[in-house]
């Protein structure tokens, strides 16, 4: 049976209208368009332009013109443009930047590409969103301008070279180093404005950059101006290559650093007081011998006499002073080839490499005749230097064994000097305050009579009365610790000056305690300032708890300095005075010594 087969007649589409096609793409179009009247009204617009203006269509049909969008910095331009605000009708298109502001404020920059309607007096306008694009730009300009400001403007040498070390680039530094044009340098070569061995040495390194690719660092000290530097040169490669195109340097001036690092190094192996050795660096050095092949090696142990006395008194300041000139002193005794150190506080100690016992011993008496040559110029701050050495003679004795042996000797030897060392201090310290001293000798006879006196009046015997003519000569020697400008201040004195001379009982202890002469009497000056009430100083003792003898000695002391001349006031009348030991009697003063000594005044 045969199929019948039935004749389709094919269905035609009628073709769309061209407005249609044109109304499709203009709705469904990327770009954000607007058609506009001959005054600029919008009469239709896309999706893309109401998302970038952000504004709903029934918003923007016939109520909105499109130059509305423009900000008004760039209203300006429309006089240049003014095809684009009326209803010209070219038959090309123009496009034209400007800044379009959405219904926020947000500002978007856009290029605007305007066409004719054909037929009509509308204008179809493009907006294509290009902010992106102009701040890219921007920030591109700010950083190039930002690395050139950086490149300018650091105290760096910053300079490139090709593969055969011609300079391709070099900034103002490099220029004012080497006192060029940028027309004179670029295309020339490294070595054509260096000496040889920098060039050679430079030219290593930028091998060594072609070579491996990369970074090469370097100190490179200048000849000419001994300035350093820290070179650090570093591949350019290629775009899209490890291939070495360029190398890049920066030259950095380390001068300063390398000052600090050598001053450091320097502070590490030397006392920063005396500038000789420290105890590390003569610890060290020590070692190297031990681990030596046998060597004859003497050591000398040094200690300077008294010094604890002369800081306890006169302060750390003159303490410092006297170990400086100690150290000067010994320095100049040896050769610059024997360890001189500083290894405690008052202790010095030197290392003499082949150094057989009788040089040991004429180092020795140099130092000695050093001192005594000193003492003679300088009374006033003396020195005393106890010694004592060692020799190494054979192969099995350690450095250990000969530092302890050197300060064995030395710490016998002051041991006998130490006393006549404090003695010797002592006295200068006696002689320095009575030249300081604002009390004539004929104040101290008036207070020596006035102790007797009172001492005699309670009954003291002979010995006693003895220590307090000692007591009233002595009682200020702590002076010797005041600064001169507080003893003879003629104005008010200050919480500060008060508190200076409050220490000039403790430091006259002190000095009264290393002279057998006054130790006996130590205790009476220490105490001659305290209070019958416990308010003085320094132990702050009350009644009989304070010694007699400097119970008198404060009441006699008081009296005097009140009658006598000082710089800072004018002298009491006798009367005015025992009125103001009265009215302090039971506070400051023992009452009834006063009574009795107001009635031996009397």
């Amino acid at each position: 049976m045969v199929k019948k087969t039935v004749k389709r007649t094919p269905v035609r589409t009628k073709p769309p209208e061209k407005d249609d096609i044109y109304h499709s793409l203009f709705k469904s179009s990327g770009i954000a368009t607007l058609i506009a009247g001959e005054d600029g009204t919008i009469s239709n617009a896309n999706k893309e332009f109401v998302k970038l203006s952000g504004y709903q269509l029934r918003e923007l049909k016939g109520k909105k013109k499109w130059n509305e969008f423009i900000v008004n910095g760039d209203l300006m331009k429309m006089g240049k443009y003014q095809e684009l605000i009326g209803n010209s009708p070219d038959s090309f298109i123009k496009t034209y930047e400007f800044k379009l502001a959405d219904k926020q404020g947000a500002i978007r920059d856009v290029y605007v590409s305007k066409g004719p309607v054909s037929g009509t007096k509308n204008v179809t306008l493009s907006f294509v969103d290009i902010t992106d694009i102009i701040r890219a730009k921007e920030l591109t300009s700010v950083s190039e301008a930002k690395y050139r400001s950086v490149i300018e403007s650091t105290d760096d040498f910053i300079y490139m070279f090709d593969r055969d070390c011609r300079y391709v680039f070099v900034n103002g530094r490099v220029l004012a180093g080497l006192g060029v044009t940028e027309e004179n340098i670029i295309g020339k070569r490294y070595g054509d404005f260096h000496d040889l061995d920098d060039t050679r040495e430079f030219l290593n390194c930028v091998d060594k950059v072609y070579e491996t690719a990369a970074s090469c660092r370097y100190e490179h000290k200048s000849s000419k101006a001994g300035l350093y530097f820290l070179r650090t040169l570093s591949p350019i490669f290629e775009e899209g290559t490890r291939k070495v195109k360029y190398v890049a340097v920066i030259s950095k001036d380390i001068s300063d650093l390398k000052k600090t690092e050598e001053k450091l190094k320097y502070l590490s192996l030397h006392d920063p007081l005396t500038n000789l050795y420290n105890r590390a660096y003569f610890e060290e050095e020590m070692h190297r011998l031990d681990n030596t092949r046998f060597e004859l090696a003497g050591l000398i142990m040094c200690d300077i006499d008294g010094l604890k006395l002369i800081n306890d008194t006169l302060g750390h300041d003159k303490g410092d002073e006297l170990l400086i000139i100690a150290s000067q002193i010994i320095r100049r005794s040896f050769r610059e080839s024997d360890v001189v150190a500083r290894v405690g506080g008052d202790e010095f100690a030197i290392l003499l490499p082949n150094s057989p016992r009788p040089k040991v011993e004429e180092i020795c008496k140099r130092i000695k005749d050093g001192v005594i040559e000193y003492n003679a110029k300088n009374p006033s701050l003396p020195l005393g230097i106890s010694m004592g050495f060692a020799i190494r003679t054979s192969p099995g004795e350690s450095m250990a064994e000969l530092y302890r042996e050197a300060d064995n000797q030395m710490y016998k030897e002051k041991l006998y000097n130490s006393q006549q060392a404090r003695s010797v201090i002592v006295k200068n310290l006696i002689k320095t305050v009575e030249e300081k001293d604002l009390v004539t000798q004929r104040s101290v006879e008036r207070l020596q009579q006035l102790v007797a006196d009172l001492g005699s009046a309670v009954g003291l015997p002979e010995e006693k009365l003895k220590d307090l003519f000692l007591l009233a000569r002595f009682h200020d020697i702590g002076n010797v610790g005041v600064h001169d400008r507080i003893l003879h201040k003629e104005d008010g004195l200050t919480d500060d000056d008060i508190a200076e001379i409050l220490k000039h009982c403790d430091v006259g202890h002190r000095i009264a305690l290393s002279d057998p002469d006054l130790a006996h009497i130590a205790d009476h000056i220490l105490k001659h300032h305290e209070w019958w009430d416990g308010s003085g100083y320094p132990l702050g003792l009350s009644g009989e708890d304070i010694p007699m003898e400097s119970r008198i000695m404060a009441i006699a002391d008081a009296y005097e300095s009140m009658t006598g001349e000082r710089p800072h006031r004018k002298p009491l009348s006798k009367k005015e005075a025992l009125e103001e030991l009265r009215k302090n009697a039971g506070s400051q003063f023992d009452p009834n010594l006063v009574e009795k000594f107001i009635q031996i005044i009397a």
